[in-house]
């Protein structure tokens, strides 16, 4: 499962964010290639992508169902919430990927082939076996 690699791989770029070892620049940048990452996973119109969005302003906790803190709003560091937000929609976009592949597939009928396969055969015969039949016929009408 390569996809569920790669964003365990944002989640590990997001560490340095957490512990304030980078830039500004570099968590736009992070941002922009996660938007990306989901976009190309899951398409334009999913609900990770406006979650995505609203953790970056620190806002997701109703989409991604992210239990809030026992803290006063004014009290909360809004750019470590804003990280944490966004580690836990990553986190819910692999549980996502865990559960696409457990969908069951539609299965097909495998007695539907063979039965079109016989009604075919006996009702078309090869080109060779029509001029044979069509040969004994013109044969028997010289006799």
């Amino acid at each position: 499962m390569p996809n569920a690699m790669v964003f365990t791989a944002q989640i590990k770029k997001l560490e340095a964010f957490r512990r304030g070892q980078a830039d500004l620049t570099a968590l736009d940048e992070f941002d922009a290639e996660t938007e990306q990452l989901i976009r190309r996973t899951f398409g334009t119109d999913t609900h990770l992508l406006e979650a995505f969005g609203l953790a970056i302003m620190g806002e997701a906790e109703s989409i991604v169902n992210i239990p809030q803190q026992a803290q006063e709003d004014a009290v909360q560091d809004v750019p470590r919430k804003a990280i944490e937000q966004r580690r836990q929609v990553l986190e819910a976009c692999m549980a996502e990927l865990e559960t696409i592949p457990a969908r069951p597939k539609p299965s097909r009928s495998p007695q539907r082939a063979p039965v079109k396969k016989a009604r075919r055969a006996t009702t078309t015969k090869p080109r060779a076996v029509k001029k044979k039949v069509a040969a004994k016929k013109q044969r028997a009408k010289r006799r």
